[in-house]
């Protein structure tokens, strides 16, 4: 038809959480159910004497939020198909450490978003570190978890 939206050969052009991998360190992380990240330039208003409005906006700051919610997961034995449960196992959350050395000598890691269908990275945070863990256990519920964490920059595939 005349109308039709040309396919590519990976499928839909929309890019979908269904075919999103996420990657800490260079290793998928398993039981992921979202990713947020956010990238923002702060700006101040110049206000000056005998003008109402703003005079411009000067860039002052830029930050980069990410975090993910991740299934808790329960190690069972010794299969090599899946992760260990725990965080700190998987070297998403570091592990403390007598006196809290492992945390004062973490270094940042790479994070990133990559597209299953064309195995394009789609979203690549730099110099990674995890802030805080978050957990909710419920009666009838499946516990997630929450993890945010600092990083200096992102980039997506137009500068990658």
């Amino acid at each position: 038809m005349a109308n039709e939206l040309p396919t590519s050969d990976v499928g839909t052009r929309v890019f979908s959480g269904a075919r999103a991998r996420f990657f800490f360190n260079g290793v998928q992380v398993a039981f992921a159910s979202g990713v947020d990240g956010s990238e923002e330039i702060q700006y101040e208003p110049i206000d000056v004497l005998d003008e109402i409005g703003v005079k411009e906006h000067v860039p002052v700051g830029y930050r980069v939020t990410l975090s993910c919610n991740i299934f808790r997961t329960v190690a069972s034995g010794p299969s090599t198909d899946l992760q260990p449960g725990s965080l700190k196992e998987q070297g998403i959350m570091p592990k403390y450490g007598a006196h809290g050395e492992r945390i004062l000598k973490m270094e940042g890691v790479d994070v990133i978003i990559q597209d299953r269908n064309s195995g394009k990275i789609l979203y690549l945070f730099t110099d990674v570190k995890p802030a805080s863990q978050n957990f909710s256990i419920t009666a009838r519920g499946v516990v997630g978890q929450n993890v945010s964490f600092v990083t200096t920059r992102t980039v997506d595939e137009a500068e990658i």
